[in-house]
């Protein structure tokens, strides 16, 4: 089942890729259909079990604005998300969760992106939903809970290569740390995901269609723009892989991995200890990113030993697998006892040691007011609601970020 409207003059495609998870799906759409014009196209992917998501658009006046494609047939994420792209009408794209929502001033930031030909550009996550009723322990209530995080409205343009060359030294962990192009959570000509696909003969691949995607479009543009100004509000509900994370559901045997549903002889890289995780499916991802891209050159610069220290820090019960993988692995480059053991504690210290003094700098230098916590927030319009309110108090908008992009 497909529906749209013929439109070739969409700005903004919003891409969602969904499955069972029809009241955040819902939501989520009718949130950036009522807060946005018709230069912008909602594209849903739907590889639900039935498809009767569409018919609670059916009698909707934002119909003509929304391009709903229904698989039947259980895909992958990979696939899922390939196929919601190849949907998008819009000249720029955004992908984002079933249940995430948008900052309305995205629109006008991607007219002046396209005034400036600006080809991508990375807002900064300063906000955090999390749905009603999620399991998570942060918060004392479960009510919905909104955190915003002081942001301070700077930018810059990063090199994508020289980006790329910190991810693969980090062993592909933290990859939202560095200023790569994004399409989740990002904005990027729709143009740039076609010349992935022409070199790749796919939108995505990997496990993590996120990460590949950043890696692969930071090897086909070469500048993006970082600004520190949140323009999507990302989500997290009991379904979603940041709150099975979060409640401790997200690792465990390879075999078991959910990334692999859908997928036939999936050849996992050699390079990453056959376990899955956040780690481990990032690095994976980064790394098929790399191959199919055609950049073995760059292959060679990820670090296993930074991997092997993030994964030995954080899965002590997978500590067998872990370490059998940095064996062979400098098995096969002549690596002696005491150079495998110099890199592995190496990469401790500029791995996660370093992360956690970062993390605990930054706790003693966070102003009193930096983080705003607001619950009792029931769903993503309530969510924009509570931001809108946020800026009013603060008087900022996007038109500031603008004005100093302008400036320079």
């Amino acid at each position: 089942m497909n529906n749209s409207k013929t439109n070739n003059n969409y700005i903004l495609s919003i891409i969602i890729p969904t499955r069972n998870r029809e009241k955040y799906a819902f939501n989520c759409v009718m949130q950036i259909l009522e807060s946005t014009n018709d230069d912008v196209q909602v594209v849903i992917q739907d590889n639900s079990d039935a498809d009767s998501l569409y018919d609670k658009f059916i009698d909707s006046p934002f119909l003509s604005r929304i391009k709903y494609n229904y698989s039947s047939e259980v895909l992958s994420f990979v696939v899922n998300f390939s196929n919601a792209v190849s949907q998008a009408d819009g000249e720029y794209v955004c992908m984002i969760g079933d249940d995430d929502g948008i900052n309305p001033e995205i629109v006008k930031f991607v007219y002046w992106a396209k005034e400036n030909n600006i080809e991508a550009v990375t807002p900064e996550i300063r906000l955090n939903y999390i749905w009603p009723e999620t399991g998570i322990s942060y918060y004392k209530k479960d009510n919905g809970n909104l955190m915003i995080i002081d942001f301070n409205l700077n930018n810059k343009y990063y090199d994508t290569k020289q980006e790329l060359n910190k991810l693969l030294s980090s062993g592909g962990q933290n990859y939202l740390s560095y200023s790569l192009v994004k399409i989740y959570h990002g904005i990027v000509k729709k143009s740039a995901m076609e010349k992935v696909k022409n070199i790749t003969g796919k939108y995505f691949g990997g496990l993590s269609p996120d990460i590949y995607s950043s890696v692969a479009l930071s090897l086909v543009i070469d500048k993006v723009l970082k600004i520190n100004y949140p323009l999507t509000i990302p989500g997290v509900c009991s379904l979603s892989g940041s709150g099975q994370a979060s409640t401790g559901r997200h690792v465990g045997d390879l075999k078991d991995a959910p990334q692999l549903k859908g997928h036939i002889n999936y050849q996992w890289s050699q390079l990453v200890p056959k376990f899955y995780s956040v780690e481990t499916i990032w690095a994976d991802s980064a790394l098929a990113a790399l191959k199919d891209m055609k950049q073995d050159d760059l292959i060679s610069k990820f670090s296993v030993s930074a991997l092997t220290a993030y994964c030995n820090y954080t899965y002590k019960e997978y500590k067998k697998i872990i370490d059998a993988n940095y064996i062979e692995y400098n098995k096969k480059r002549n690596f002696n006892f005491l150079k495998q053991k110099k890199n592995l504690y190496v990469a401790y210290l500029n791995g996660p040691i370093k992360d956690l003094l970062k993390r605990i700098y930054s706790r003693l230098i966070r102003k009193k007011n930096a983080v705003e916590n607001h619950d009792g927030v029931l769903d993503i319009k309530n969510a924009q609601v509570v931001f809108e309110e946020f800026l009013q108090r603060k008087n900022q908008s996007i038109n500031d970020v603008i004005l100093k992009l302008d400036a320079v």
